[in-house]
Formats: structure tokens, C-alpha cells, sequence
């Protein structure tokens, strides 16, 4: 239990397309009861595409030229279904926005008037193979008046489905572990320098 709440505060900070919209009590309550549309067609999406070939293995079963021709076709196929998906975000109201996010909400500026307990509906493009179209919806829990165009908002999600929290918290994970990486790099690039 503990170790679950440690990895939720994990937060990152990436730019994300993605949009936001004011919803009213009703709309909530009623979307609280299914999970968005995106959120369906994208869990569908990644239990049809399951896992990638593994090249290696398939050498263990089928001939060399055949593994080799699988793992192009896999790759070809992917690469069709991330553009389709890239299409469909650039056809929508999805903008690239600063963001910190994390499993449990995220703070991000907008200029749609927002007040602290406000009902929100967010729609987010996480840059995964393919890329993943998530729609969430949440309460905010935070409003700082940043301009009289701007505001910087928090949200708490409000999670209807266990493929939008795995989606957000696969993602949230990989940055953390990548800044880590990086960070790690460069102190020892930095002390190298130095020495």
C-alpha cells in the first residue's frame, strides 16, 4: 500500500498535445459511468496489436528470413496505426501544452475560467507506439490567476477504466526513469569535465 501511494507522487514535466473543457456536475456524473470513447478505441488498439515480435525468438521457431520479414511487416503495421492516430489528434482541438503530470492528476495553464472544485474533461496525447489518445475527466483542486487570459489549474483524475490509469502511470513511470537516466548522465559527464 505504501510503496502503490510513493510511486503516484512521482511527477514529470513533458509537453503533451492535448485539450480541456469545462464540464457541469451532470456531464460528470454521466461520464463518470463510461470511459471515453478514445480511451476504448485505444485499449482495443494496443489488445490487437499486442506485444512486439521478438525477432530472437521467432529465429528459435521459424527460419531466419521469415522472422526477419514478420518483424518488418510488425513494424510497417505499427507505423501505419501511429500515423492514423497522429491524424486523428491533428484533426482535433489537441495543442502542444506544458504539463506536470502525474498518476493521480496534473497542473497545466489554460485559458478557460476554472474555480476550485469545477468539474474538468481532459483529453491528452501520450507519445507512446502508436500514440495513445487518452480521455480523462476530473476535479480541480487548484487555481492560480496567472493573467487575465491564464490560469495554472491542478486536476485530480478521476480514473472510469484500469486502461486509463495504466496508460498515464506506464507513461509517468518511463519519463521518470528516463529524467533519472539523464540526470545520471550528466552529473557523470559533469564530473568527468572536471576531473
Amino acid at each position: 500500500m505504501g510503496d502503490k501511494n510513493r510511486r503516484q507522487d512521482f511527477r514529470i514535466d513533458d509537453i503533451l498535445a492535448m485539450s480541456d473543457k469545462p464540464l457541469s456536475k451532470e456531464e460528470y456524473i454521466k461520464q463518470q459511468q463510461f470511459p471515453g470513447i478514445r480511451s476504448r478505441q485505444n485499449a482495443m488498439i494496443q489488445s490487437i496489436i499486442g506485444k512486439e515480435i521478438n525477432t530472437e525468438q521467432l529465429k528459435a521457431v521459424v527460419n531466419h528470413d521469415l522472422a526477419l520479414a514478420l518483424e518488418t511487416l510488425d513494424t510497417k503495421l505499427n507505423y501505419l496505426i501511429g500515423v492514423n492516430m497522429l491524424n486523428d489528434a491533428n484533426r482535433s482541438n489537441l495543442k502542444e501544452r506544458s504539463i506536470n503530470l502525474s498518476v493521480t492528476g496534473a497542473s497545466f495553464r489554460t485559458e478557460d475560467p476554472y474555480n476550485k472544485g469545477d468539474y474538468i474533461g481532459l483529453a491528452l496525447m501520450i507519445p507512446s507506439f502508436p500514440p495513445t489518445i487518452i480521455e480523462l475527466i476530473g476535479h480541480v483542486t487548484r487555481v492560480e490567476q496567472e493573467s487575465l487570459k491564464t490560469q495554472h489549474i491542478g486536476v485530480h483524475f478521476t480514473y472510469r477504466c484500469n486502461e486509463e490509469e495504466s496508460s498515464i502511470a506506464k507513461y509517468v513511470f518511463q519519463r521518470h526513469r528516463e529524467t533519472i537516466r539523464l540526470n545520471t548522465k550528466a552529473e557523470s559527464t559533469l564530473e568527468t569535465t572536471l576531473n
